[in-house]
């Protein structure tokens, strides 16, 4: 059984507030999750985030669904409002669309090439003991690998499904499988990655 979860999260961006979510899929599951199961386990999922994201990203909503086929047999099991924030310090100076970017193995295409699972987080902070350096700030340099390793220490868990309904494994939206054993890695700089353009409105 295959089932999507979505957290979602809010930032001020660009005199606005700008709503932005991940997005998980764990396959695996024996049965598809009751309402409490799915309750649970969206309350594990952001109690994951939270060392992921600064005190300036509030948590709003998590949304879980079955992900069994196309849009018309996929089926929504849990909503629940969220609160709270993200735990890191915030860096004020750190423009928002400057994300962390991690990749998690998931076997190889048809030409031998490796696949990668992706996970973008808006943290808005230094994720483990990574130190937001002028240096990284301003794209020069990249994180030192022990600076890699500490945010991976904080991203590990994210590779298993959350607790409340057995046990998953991180997959793609179809279906694709990260490789037994394979660890997170998290890369050396900060990325561009489009936060969302509700600033418009305003």
């Amino acid at each position: 059984m295959r089932v999507g979860i979505a957290i979602t999260k809010r930032v001020v961006f660009r005199n606005s507030t700008q709503e932005f979510s991940n997005v998980y899929y764990y396959d695996g599951l024996a049965n598809k999750p009751t309402e409490a199961e799915g309750n649970t386990m969206l309350a594990n999922q952001k109690a994951r985030e939270v060392p992921l994201h600064s005190t300036d990203v509030t948590f709003i909503r998590g949304r879980l669904w079955s992900q069994v086929g196309d849009k018309s047999q996929n089926e929504m099991i849990s909503q629940q409002n969220l609160s709270g924030t993200g735990t890191i310090t915030d860096n004020a100076t750190l423009d928002r669309e400057r994300a962390w970017l991690f990749r998690l193995r998931a076997g190889v295409d048809s030409r031998g090439n490796p696949v990668y699972l992706r996970k973008w987080f808006h943290a808005c902070g230094s994720i483990g003991s990574a130190s937001l350096s002028g240096s990284i700030l301003s794209n020069k340099g990249g994180f030192t690998q022990g600076e890699r390793d500490s945010a991976v220490g904080v991203m590990n868990s994210i590779g298993s499904a959350p607790a409340g309904a057995g046990t998953g494994t991180l997959t793609s939206k179809n279906g694709r499988t990260s490789t037994a054993g394979s660890l997170w890695q998290a890369h050396a700089f900060l990325e561009h990655h489009q936060l969302g353009d509700q600033w418009r409105a305003s």
